[in-house]
């Protein structure tokens, strides 16, 4: 934020801090010059350097490339801790940033930057993320990109592409596109925008077009009004434009667009025998409402059962945990569901099981559990793309089998218990002042629950409690509760129906996808168990889900997972998922 009555403390000269004597502006140059300063700059510093001499002189460096102007910005940031961003300058400020280390300062540009991607630029942000290593950005705009193409292939970004960044973006498997026919359409609209320069690389472009999508229907109706579509189709011998084939041909040559928000379930264990189990499955809600059918995914390289499981920049983790001998964890992997592969991480500072996991821009964060021995205070987060672990400071009280969830950038944590006694009580932690802060309890207290955070929004289900009468040594399920932002307090779900309250129902996640909410675990709903249950947020009710679930392991882990649908049809199809009709004659 900018404060303009703290700038103009810093803008007079009678309360300005004086400037340090070792930083000036070199008014005649669009540079500055810097005296006296460590040279342990960034590798990228683009500068000038007068070594210093015995007589204990100074010397400069001087760095190029910043303005007069954004540096001013950058001293009042330094002196004030605030900033004005704005789209005309954030490019300018997170390479003065860069240049000069100022890790903090390119954190708020990072933030600004999410809020800016738009179709219009999305292409334009995830380009400059990646040559100034924005990682969580370049992330965010990639998403964007795959789930918004078609608006971005009309805008003028799109359009001024170069061909090898267009073959790059038309090679993304993920581009929700629903048919082949937008990507060729989009291609068209690139070529014809400078076809005598462009027509060149019509046939390296065509390269990245799934042209086994395109209906051959539709083709020879373009090629009747199009001319440009008469000479793709002649240029490049790989398109047909004969009847689809049918049967197995059609399945073997068959490559879907797209991607399928996924349900994830891995570990846990065997209903029956109790034995740990490694295997991962993935259930897709939103790819075909007739057909919601469980695909086994390559399993974890040991089984685990306690353990921690998030999804973060298109990938799942899975961390801590229990082996097959009790003994808790600190080894962690990674899947990768572009490969259908798992990778070691570097392992936690602690073993723990039974703790909390949250993701906020790229970094994980391990809250609390038990060792074996103890309950845990203590938290720790993991850098994804740098690689490494870093203690954080303590939870302020022992959560045994609480519930945690990160919202607007802060983490929750909330109920549980410790020594026999249960909480309702509820605190956030924002890792930029690395402080902890009490906030509304719950209504209920209870531990075993489930918890995630949508928006402004924060969910709370199911977990147990003692009755609260004479009964207590009884336990029933609590009630669904819901916390926003703006109001600061609890409130339960109007409908209840997740599950009956008795004490038979356990709950292992809550996964949002879309618009909806998917709570997986064994839900008594009085007549049957379901395994995953729907809370739709618009209407604010609990639907049940159309497939038959599996019920032979429990105690999962469950997290939601974007899965190219290429990659989803082939493990189907190598399952015996999809059965082919032959017509009688």
């Amino acid at each position: 934020g900018w404060d303009p009555e703290t700038n103009a403390i810093f803008s007079t000269n009678s309360a300005c801090p004086p400037l340090p004597s070792h930083l000036y502006f070199h008014k005649e140059y669009s540079s500055f010059v810097v005296f006296s300063l460590s040279p342990a700059f960034s590798p990228r510093t683009k500068l000038n350097y007068n070594p210093p001499k015995d007589d204990g002189s100074t010397y400069k460096i001087e760095l190029e490339g910043i303005s007069v102007e954004i540096m001013r910005e950058i001293l009042d940031y330094i002196f004030s801790g605030q900033i004005r961003l704005n789209e005309d300058t954030i490019q300018d400020v997170v390479q003065a940033a860069d240049l000069l280390l100022l890790t903090d300062l390119k954190t708020l540009c990072c933030e600004f930057l999410e809020g800016c991607i738009a179709a219009e630029n999305c292409i334009g942000i995830r380009d400059f993320a990646l040559h100034y290593c924005l990682r969580h950005i370049h992330y965010l705009a990639s998403e964007y990109l795959e789930t918004h193409f078609r608006d971005v292939s009309s805008t003028e970004e799109f359009l001024e592409l170069s061909p090898p960044k267009l073959k790059e973006v038309l090679s993304l498997e993920k581009l929700n596109v629903g048919n082949e026919r937008y990507v060729f359409e989009a291609v068209i609209r690139w070529i014809s925008h400078d076809s005598e320069l462009r027509k060149v690389h019509l046939k390296d472009v065509m390269s990245a077009v799934w042209v086994s999508g395109l209906d051959s229907t539709y083709l020879r109706e373009q090629m009747m009004s199009e001319p440009l579509v008469r000479e793709i189709v002649k240029e490049c011998n790989n398109i047909s434009l004969t009847p689809p084939q049918q049967g197995e041909a059609m399945l073997a040559c068959f490559k879907p667009r797209g991607y399928s928000e996924c349900i994830v379930t891995v570990g846990g264990e065997e209903r029956v025998s109790r034995k740990l189990t490694a295997v991962m499955r993935c259930m897709c809600p939103l790819y075909d409402p007739n057909r919601q059918l469980w695909i086994e995914l390559a399993p974890m390289s040991i089984p685990r059962i306690n353990h921690g499981v998030l999804s973060a920049e298109g990938f799942l983790f899975v961390l801590g945990g229990q082996d097959e001998n009790k003994d808790t964890l600190s080894s962690g992997e990674k899947y990768d569901p572009d490969t259908n592969s798992w990778s070691s991480l570097p392992p936690m500072n602690e073993a723990r099981h039974n703790f909390g996991v949250v993701e906020i821009d790229g970094i994980l964060y391990i809250l609390g559990g038990e060792d074996g021995e103890r309950e845990l205070f203590s938290m720790e987060s993991y850098d994804i793309y740098n690689k490494t672990w870093t203690k954080q400071p303590d939870l302020t009280m022992v959560r045994k089998i609480g519930c945690y969830a990160a919202m607007k950038k802060k983490i929750y944590a909330m109920g549980g218990g410790s020594y026999g006694k249960l909480f309702e009580s509820v605190e956030c932690y924002d890792p930029r002042i690395q402080q902890w802060t009490a906030i509304c309890p719950l209504k209920e207290r209870r531990f075993g629950a489930v918890a995630c955070g949508v928006a402004s929004e924060l969910y709370v289900f199911g977990g147990v409690r003692s009755r609260d009468d004479n009964q207590a040594s009884e336990m029933v399920t609590c009630k669904s509760e819901f916390y926003h932002d703006e109001f600061k307090r609890w409130i339960y779900l109007n409908d209840q129906n997740l599950c009956i309250p008795a004490s038979s129902s356990f709950v292992y996640g809550a996964v949002p996808i879309g618009a909806s909410i998917y709570v997986i675990g064994d839900l008594d709903t009085g007549t049957n168990y379901d395994y995953v249950r729907e809370f739709k947020r618009s209407t604010g009710t609990w639907h049940h889900t159309k497939p038959l679930f599996p019920s032979d392991l429990r105690r999962t882990g469950c997290a939601a997972l974007r899965i190219a649908n290429c990659k989803l049809f082939r493990l189907q199809l190598q399952q015996g998922l999809f059965r082919i009709r032959v017509p009688s004659p």
